[in-house]
């Protein structure tokens, strides 16, 4: 049964005022597909009955729930290579060299899902520069949904989730079999913290990044919420550091906090000082 507008309405602020996701006012048939197994689960009839009761009563894991069914989960292994590929032939390379002296490397993978950015991340660390013992590299995950950070968290992958992105050879070298899974290998897990994290309301969960990641995140974002996060990154963001976005976000709404590395194969911007 379709939703009723005022429904969706209801529904598409609170998306928007708990995660600054940004529902488009034709979408109802995406809330109506994600959120029928929703209210199924709960003991409703329909959704129509599952939003009438969150809008009159409190209960904040039903409507955590609802709202995490309404976030876009989608991720692969080094999904967009070229991506990678410029990470590990200029950008890492050149991050880890004016790093020597410290020998200190923190990066952050902004809604990083069921964690496979991260790990792709993690395994080029490995393969291109390697060396890492005598280096303190921090990787911090983060992501508003629970069910994604205990996957990732977990390193346990289907077939078909391998298939998307690895290499035999990376999957012989970085995953263990378990069952009919494959489960990330113990060394490349622990350069991996993944940490539950609103980029709405949250502050940055470290004080200082070299290379922030957050793909394909601000596209679904109000403007307004896209420039608070990203105005939030730059005072995160070492100033030689990088921040690299989803390839379609090419238009970035600080340009007083970020200027496009031109150089650059991919959608990389460095932060522009602030005025004192």
């Amino acid at each position: 049964m379709p939703v009723t507008p005022s429904n969706f309405d209801w529904i598409r602020r609170l998306a928007e005022s708990r995660t600054g996701n940004l529902l488009d006012a034709t979408k109802t048939y995406l809330v109506e597909s994600r959120l029928s197994s929703v209210a199924e689960s709960a003991g409703f009839a329909s959704i129509d009955p599952l939003i009438d009761s969150l809008r009159s009563t409190t209960n904040v894991e039903l409507e955590r729930t609802v709202v995490e069914a309404l976030l876009t989960h989608e991720t692969s292994f080094f999904r967009d290579p070229h991506y990678f590929d410029e990470l590990g032939a200029t950008i890492l390379p050149e991050l880890m060299k004016r790093r020597q002296t410290q020998r200190r490397l923190n990066i952050w993978c902004a809604a990083c899902s069921s964690g496979q950015e991260p790990y792709s991340l993690a395994m080029l660390l490995q393969e291109q520069l390697g060396g890492l013992n005598d280096w303190d590299v921090r990787i911090v995950a983060t992501d508003y949904s629970r069910p994604m950070l205990e996957q990732a968290r977990r390193g346990s992958y289907s077939a078909v989730e391998t298939q998307r992105g690895l290499s035999a050879a990376r999957l012989t070298r970085f995953f263990q079999r378990d069952g009919s899974r494959h489960v990330v290998v113990p060394e490349l897990r622990r350069l991996v913290e993944f940490r539950e994290f609103n980029l709405v309301n949250d502050p940055p969960p470290m004080s200082r990044f070299d290379l922030v990641l957050i793909r394909n995140v601000l596209i679904y974002l109000s403007e307004c919420h896209s420039r608070e996060i990203l105005e939030r990154i730059h005072g995160t963001l070492a100033h030689d550091g990088h921040l690299l976005l989803g390839s379609t976000e090419t238009l970035i709404p600080t340009p007083d906090k970020f200027a496009r590395v031109e150089h650059c194969r991919i959608t990389c911007y460095r932060p522009v000082p602030s005025v004192q």
